[in-house]
């Protein structure tokens, strides 16, 4: 019974798909077809805008690596003038100490050299004096101040 065909209730039932067809056609089939337009429309501008977005990620990012690059760059640079800097002030540093210490040396030299002939002019005159006093004792005379400077000069004229 199940697997016997009835004409009759074929018929009705391709009329009835065939109305059901054309009521869902009229009702559903636009409103379907549409709302599935408008999703595929959706989907295909998200993309776009996804597409549009990573290559303005990607322009952003070449831009940052350059300028990150660049600044990398210029650190370099500043550091390198920073040492060339610091070298040619320790070099005018160890410079002027080396000139200031050598002028101590010539310095001092000087000083030393006037101390020694101070000290031979002192010792001169007080030897001067000693050998006038003890000639002047040995002779049994005593010059007069005028004479004394003159024996004294004359002795010291003497020894140099």
């Amino acid at each position: 019974m199940l697997l016997q065909l009835h004409p009759g209730l074929m018929i009705w039932t391709v009329v009835t798909f065939l109305a059901l067809v054309i009521v869902l056609r009229a009702v559903a089939w636009k409103p379907i077809l549409t709302m599935l337009q408008a999703r595929e429309d959706k989907i295909r501008s998200d993309i776009e805008g996804a597409e549009q977005n990573r290559k303005a990620a990607d322009e952003t990012l070449s831009k940052i690596k350059d300028q990150l690059d660049q600044a990398r760059k210029e650190a370099v640079d500043i550091v390198a003038g920073a040492r060339s800097q610091a070298e040619k002030v320790k070099d005018g540093i160890v410079e002027e100490a080396r000139s200031e210490a050598q002028k101590i040396v010539v310095k001092a030299r000087s000083e030393i050299e006037l101390e020694r002939e101070k000290t031979v002019q002192a010792l001169k005159e007080q030897f001067a004096e000693l050998a006038v006093l003890a000639a002047g004792q040995i002779i049994s005379q005593t010059l007069k101040p005028e004479e004394h400077a003159e024996l004294i000069r004359k002795t010291i004229g003497e020894m140099s």
